[in-house]
């Protein structure tokens, strides 16, 4: 579990700047098209004659698929390369929010189907080649920085697409969106020879199925982080999911002024990410942490079971900020630490294996948040469950953490 060359260097090209800019644009890109359905879920809900709380299952339905292309598709990046691999990525993202503008339910969940195949295997691809092209001691800010792509991703929807529901329709913020995906396919293509140098044409597409679960299952440390991952990214979807919802609904803001308070978590997601990362790589301690993240993610669950529509705007939006500095904020490090534990030379392929539990946290959090909710009959309430889903989140990081001084033959 070691790094890929004996020495631990990095390849010397390309410089960071480029490739931390080209993973994050791309990974932002990826992000918005999935996340845009969440911010304008009213106002979708009342065009398609719908119940606004059918977004939790569309959310699902994405990142379902994205969990099964994480493993399935994660065998393209030996293959093709991890460039061509994000090409392959955004491909099936534009062709899944062209999908969506023929406004039907149906087309709907198809393109939600293709969004998640292309988000599926957008983090490893991307995991691969920033491992393989920066220094260690940088790696967990390097991370952190690409990872930003996933709140900035969020953030763009919130700010721009409510508006434009409002005044021209939902169809033309998707067309938007989707212009700024395949503006990304055409850009990738430039670095790509570069970037794809250690690809292998001959690697046979079934020989790695799966390969990257079966890695995890078989390492206990990298299998209790994995899990902590499902409930993190639980708590992180179900989130962003119900948030501009039950704003709306219970707590008498408008879409836009809901949407602004939805871009707080973004912003605050995308800048924790960062001072995570920093502090980790300064500490040396990724696994603590993540142990703070999640002692956060908790106090930020039960802060906003209590909220109440009487609150005033600045506490609000504190709450918000702070939830979206932990359940946000926790990506970076924990990829950079999962590739790190990796084996030499795998880190993409482990990290696909990763990201089936982190979509299948994905994946059943809004669906299930849907479902309590439908029992419970408030959105506030329902965070007392995502409290406990996060607490076992804290739980399996500090098992991962118990186990990680062992000798492998231990685990």
């Amino acid at each position: 579990m070691n790094d890929e060359t004996s020495s631990g260097d990095p390849a010397p090209y390309p410089g960071p700047v480029p490739l931390v800019a080209a993973t994050l644009s791309a990974q932002a890109a990826i992000t918005a098209g999935a996340v845009l359905f969440a911010v304008i879920a009213p106002k979708l809900a009342a065009d398609l004659g719908v119940n606004s709380l059918l977004i939790g299952y569309q959310v699902s339905l994405t990142y379902g698929t994205g969990m099964f292309s994480a493993a399935l598709l994660s065998v393209l990046i030996p293959r093709l390369g991890a460039c061509r691999t994000m090409q392959v990525s955004l491909t099936l993202g534009a062709i899944g929010l062209a999908a969506t503008l023929f406004s039907t339910v149906t087309a709907i969940a198809l393109g939600s189907v293709l969004l998640g195949l292309g988000m599926g295997v957008m983090t490893p691809a991307s995991s691969h080649l920033l491992y393989r092209f920066t220094a260690p001691r940088r790696r967990n800010l390097v991370f952190s920085l690409k990872q930003t792509g996933v709140p900035v991703g969020g953030l763009l929807p919130a700010l721009i697409a409510p508006p434009i529901a409002l005044v021209a329709g939902w169809q033309w913020s998707v067309v938007l969106f989707l212009l700024w995906i395949v503006a990304m396919i055409v850009m990738l293509q430039r670095p790509r020879d570069r970037w794809d140098d250690d690809r292998n044409p001959r690697t046979r597409l079934t020989r790695g199925v799966f390969q990257g679960v079966a890695t995890v299952w078989r390492d206990l440390p990298l299998r209790w982080l994995a899990t902590g991952s499902f409930f993190f990214s639980f708590v992180q979807l179900s989130l962003t999911s119900f948030a501009v919802t039950m704003l709306v609904e219970e707590s008498d803001y408008g879409l836009i002024a809901a949407g602004l308070i939805f871009s707080l978590i973004q912003v605050s997601g995308g800048a924790a990410r960062v001072f995570w990362g920093w502090l980790a790589d300064r500490s040396g301690r990724a696994v603590v942490m993540l142990i703070v993240i999640s002692t956060v993610m908790i106090g930020s669950c039960i802060a906003t079971a209590t909220m109440t529509s009487d609150w005033p705007l600045g506490a609000v939006c504190a709450t918000f900020a702070i939830f979206g500095a932990s359940a946000v904020g926790w990506n970076g490090v924990f990829l950079a630490e999962f590739a790190k534990l990796s084996p030499r030379g795998a880190a993409g392929i482990a990290t696909g294996g990763a990201m089936v539990w982190n979509f299948g946290g994905i994946m059943t959090g809004p669906a299930v948040f849907a479902t309590a909710y439908r029992f419970i009959g408030s959105y506030h309430l329902t965070f007392w469950m995502l409290a406990v889903v996060a607490a076992a989140g804290l739980f399996c990081i500090v098992q991962a953490r118990r186990l990680m001084g062992r000798p492998a033959a231990a685990h």
